[in-house]
């Protein structure tokens, strides 16, 4: 059976941070991508192999238990697991139907869709973690985790991130997503309700490893115009000293399109006029708060209207 040195396949060192690691998953995912690699028949491989050396490297306990084979790395192509490796490890490998720990779908920015390829790990992960990759329990194995042991497992329920838009979740609909997992790719048309709320979770049934089912949570993206503040959005209103003293109607842009907002006289930098029900999903309110802004430049005669009012106010500075 052949060897995998995980390390070598992500070009890391032994003793690479957790944070090396993904590091190195990402850059590598990126370039032996299929969908990237149309004219190199190996990249596929790579990609598996690629993905493999992740699962188990990124793995706290997996890794541990991988490098608890000491000297046995340097067989090389010849690796043969050590006497009494089975009971060590706590598992059976290839016959394990031992129930492993949730695998998390990682987009690292390396997920185009490959229609399904990619998937299915090597015999030597199969021997070391089961068909599963799942090692959970102790060292050792007494009667009742050989029985369980022996059982048939279902599938693994997995849950990972999905970053969705302001505006996405203000009007709710369908959102199209690539996730990359230890079986392949796979294309998902996702249904995103209208005002969804940042952590909220949606379940995908039978769309997690090998049939279990897929949580996904949501992360509602930064978004350079809005603030958000529960269901309220809050948006900065930039008016000049002389509108902010005079008052005036400004155009402002919302979630649903722009609107005339009446600024009253007087108004102060930092306050916050309300828009009732034009938060998000309209459950919400809108703040436009407003900022008063000085012009970078000013014409003469703007300086002397300044000046005036400077004298006229009573203003010694």
């Amino acid at each position: 059976m052949e060897y995998k040195d995980y390390y070598k396949i992500l070009g890391v060192d032994r003793n690479a941070t957790a944070e090396e690691i993904k590091k190195a998953y990402r850059k590598l995912a990126r370039k032996c991508h299929p969908d990237t690699c149309k004219d190199d028949a190996s990249a596929e491989q790579r990609f598996k192999e690629i993905n493999e050396a992740h699962e188990v490297l990124s793995d706290p306990e997996k890794r541990s238990r991988y490098d608890a084979l000491g000297s046995s790395w340097q067989q090389g192509q010849n690796f043969t697991p050590p006497p009494g490796f089975e009971q060590f490890f706590g598992f059976g490998g290839k016959g394990s139907r031992r129930q492993g720990r949730t695998f998390s779908f990682d987009f690292g920015g390396a997920s185009p869709h490959t229609g399904g390829r990619g998937g299915g790990f090597s015999d030597f992960f199969e021997t070391l973690f089961g068909s599963m990759g799942g090692m959970g329990g102790s060292m050792g194995m007494d009667e009742q985790d050989l029985f369980r042991a022996s059982q048939p497992r279902g599938g693994m329920d997995s849950e990972t991130e999905l970053e969705v838009r302001m505006d996405e979740v203000h009007k709710g609909g369908v959102k199209e997503v690539v996730l990359q997992g230890p079986e392949g790719s796979k294309r998902l048309n996702i249904k995103i309700p209208q005002g969804a709320h940042d952590g909220m979770k949606i379940r995908l049934a039978g769309q997690g490893h090998r049939g279990g089912d897929l949580y996904l949570k949501l992360r509602i993206a930064p978004d350079g115009r809005y603030k958000l503040e529960g269901s309220d959005i809050v948006v900065d209103v930039p008016i000049t000293p002389w509108d902010a003293a005079l008052g005036t109607t400004t155009e402002i842009e919302t979630l649903d399109g722009n609107v005339n907002l009446k600024v009253p006289a007087g108004v102060s930098s930092g306050q916050r006029l309300r828009l009732k029900g034009r938060g998000l999903a309209n459950k919400g309110d809108l703040l436009a708060q407003i900022k008063i802004v000085i012009p970078r430049e000013l014409s003469a005669e703007q300086k002397r209207l300044f000046k005036e009012l400077r004298q006229v106010s009573g203003s010694k500075t």
